[in-house]
């Protein structure tokens, strides 16, 4: 009696092993795809499904808990506000406890809507990728169900833009496009979905995409969507600040200045704040694309940070907006350029003619009265001055910081790392920029004037180093940089702070660029620069 239940189990056990063993030659004599962006291969299937990542996570995992409050924050958010066609929104991507109140609010303007293909553009949180990756699988699944990969779209992307590739490992267990598909799927019905991730997030690079893009889109019914929160993690008042300050410039289409107002702000001393937007990169290609496809309105629909959830912490907050970019008919198109083609003047890769030579005492003098003048007018009269150029010196571009004080006492202070504009408009813009955008405080007022001190530091060229002990402590500004994060201290820095050489790395690497203590020693990128540096006495 006792051998057969052994021998049922002994045959139910080799039915196992064969179906396994077919399953394993089926897919062996499948031809493997090449995924570039991670170098691996997988089986080609004609049919693969991507299976939830953070559902039960970022959001409810029950699909009637799902659907019940994703219906509830679109009502809350109210009937379509918006004017003209709809060509792209601005959408968070964080757990729905913070973000779905805010993200119901760009969801809302679908209402009656119809779109073939729904585009959206995030960035990579967990693995870095070169140029842009799409996946793979064949559809996407949620507690809701699941919506089909626009396959023909991908590949025409591919072809348009031959640093965009295929591929599922980025993608396995990235949030930042999983969070948005719920949404999308109780918005809109008969849609198709191409996901794309981003880690590269320089000009060049956002403006092949954004036109690859734009082109595979023209006289489609497609709509696009960045998917990017805000700040991370300044207090309640310092990201709301610097919030709107970012939601200014995409409202007035100031793409190209968003990478500079990153700059300025995540190295202008707020606490704690590591970014502007974490999908910078997938905002400027979404914007840029729109532009390029009619859109000349860019509307903010909410605002809101995680301080305002109910179980938020005003301490440590992360942004979230919601913005539409439509193309209303009879409006002209914004006058802000759009991104640069590598071959445009000032693009990444492009030789910038920089000089090395040490600005006279005359310079100086002339520099520093030019600095004043600027924030004069500016608050006076909201007029910005233009320079005279009669110095050769003085038109070439150099990377400038200009710090305000008031009493002793720091009242703005403003710059940027990379030459960006002749030294003399450098200094205007970043003059003004300290006295009235410095996220730290408020505008300067017209009371103010005559109790200001001002300094310039006028920044070589930035050079790579190989090794640490290149850095020469109150000489060099060091750099770091990994992935996406990034972090900068003045040469003054250190030796202020008593700090040696490997402290001062172990706290920029912490407190500038939100990476691990040890990364300096373990594959960041560090660069030097030097300044020259002069002010009011």
């Amino acid at each position: 009696m006792k051998v057969l239940p052994i021998l049922l189990a002994f045959c139910a056990l080799l039915l196992v092993c064969f179906a396994v063993l077919q399953n394993y030659r089926g897919r062996e004599s499948q031809p493997p795809v090449r995924l570039a962006a991670t170098d691996e291969t997988l089986p080609l299937s004609g049919d693969q499904v991507r299976p939830p990542a953070v559902a039960g996570t970022f959001y409810p995992e029950d699909p009637q808990e799902l659907t019940s409050l994703v219906d509830r924050v679109l009502q809350a958010a109210g009937k379509p506000s918006i004017q003209g066609r709809l060509v792209a929104l601005m959408v968070p991507h964080a757990g729905y406890v913070y973000s779905a109140p805010v993200a119901a609010y760009s969801y809302a303007q679908l209402k009656g809507l119809s779109f073939d293909t729904v585009v959206v553009v995030g960035p990579c949180h967990r693995e870095p990728v070169s140029g842009a990756v799409v996946p793979a699988s064949t559809r996407w699944r949620t507690p809701l169900g699941e919506v089909p990969i626009d396959q023909e779209l991908a590949a025409a992307l591919i072809a348009a833009e031959p640093r965009i590739s295929r591929g599922d490992g980025p993608h396995a267990e990235e949030h930042c496009l999983e969070v948005q598909v719920p949404f999308l799927q109780r918005s809109l019905t008969n849609f198709r979905l191409l996901p794309v991730l981003v880690s590269d997030f320089s000009l060049t690079n956002c403006a092949a995409i954004a036109q690859a893009l734009a082109r595979i889109a023209q006289g489609k019914k497609i709509l696009l969507i960045a998917s990017s929160d805000m700040t991370h993690y300044p207090a309640y008042d310092d990201a709301s600040r610097t919030d709107h300050k970012t939601l200014d410039l995409i409202s007035s289409w100031r793409l190209r200045s968003l990478p500079d107002w990153e700059e300025q702000a995540t190295n202008s001393g707020v606490a704690e704040l590591h970014c502007t937007l974490c999908g910078l990169g997938p905002v400027m290609i979404i914007m840029d694309a729109a532009r390029r496809l009619g859109a000349n309105t860019a509307q903010v629909l909410k605002y809101a940070n995680s301080g305002d959830a109910p179980t938020g912490d005003k301490s440590r907050c992360v942004g979230y907006g919601a913005v539409a970019f439509t193309a209303v008919e009879g409006k002209p198109s914004p006058e802000a350029p759009m991104l640069p083609t590598s071959s445009q003047p000032g693009a990444p890769g492009s030789k910038i003619k920089t000089s090395e030579g040490e600005l006279t005492p005359q310079q100086q003098t002339e520099l520093l009265a030019l600095a004043r003048e600027a924030v004069s007018a500016f608050v006076t009269t909201r007029e910005v001055v233009k320079p005279t150029r009669h110095d050769g010196l003085f038109n070439e571009p150099r990377a400038v910081f200009v710090t305000l004080e008031r009493g002793g006492r720091l009242r703005g202070c403003i710059g940027s790392l990379s030459p960006q504009e002749p030294l003399v408009d450098a200094v205007v813009s970043r003059a003004i920029a300290a006295a009235t955008e410095d996220p730290r405080f408020p505008p300067v007022q017209k009371s103010e004037l005559s109790q200001l001190s001002f300094h310039v530091s006028v920044l070589s060229p930035v050079k790579p180093i190989k090794d640490p002990s290149e850095i020469v402590l109150g000489k060099h500004g060091v750099i770091v940089s990994q992935g996406r994060n990034r972090g900068v201290f003045l040469p003054e820095v250190a030796p202020q702070q008593g700090w040696d050489r490997d402290t001062m790395l172990t706290y920029l690497c912490v407190e500038k660029a939100g990476l691990p203590p040890d990364a300096w020693k373990r594959g960041a990128k560090l660069e030097v620069f030097t300044t020259q540096q002069f002010g009011d006495e």
